[in-house]
């Protein structure tokens, strides 16, 4: 798991690489359209590597938006590793999150 907010990063939770991250196209989109977004085979989708910063070569991502200020990434071992309870966990766990950093 990753946590970005306010352009840093808060939490690296797991076999996250130390590098920084910088959000690319497909977190601006998760941002825009306000909802989760789940690639579940990463090699299938162009610009995916904007999260080889997380860690290189992860077979699939979760993003979601953090209010309008960040994201939770969380990175999946195996393709299509993420249940709709996770991506369920996720945002609940993502939006109290936002409330407790946004005070």
């Amino acid at each position: 798991i990753l946590i970005y907010w306010d352009e840093t990063i808060i939490l690296r939770r797991g076999l996250i690489s130390s590098g920084d991250f910088i959000p690319g196209l497909i977190c601006q989109k998760a941002m825009n359209e306000k909802r989760l977004i789940s690639l579940v085979n990463t090699s299938l989708f162009p610009g995916s590597d904007e999260f080889d910063n997380v860690l290189k070569n992860l077979p699939a991502v979760i993003i979601y938006p953090i209010s309008n200020r960040g994201f939770t990434i969380v990175g999946g071992w195996s393709k299509r590793s993420f249940t709709k309870s996770d991506e369920k966990w996720i945002i609940g766990w993502s939006d109290k999150l936002s409330v407790l950093l946004s005070n």
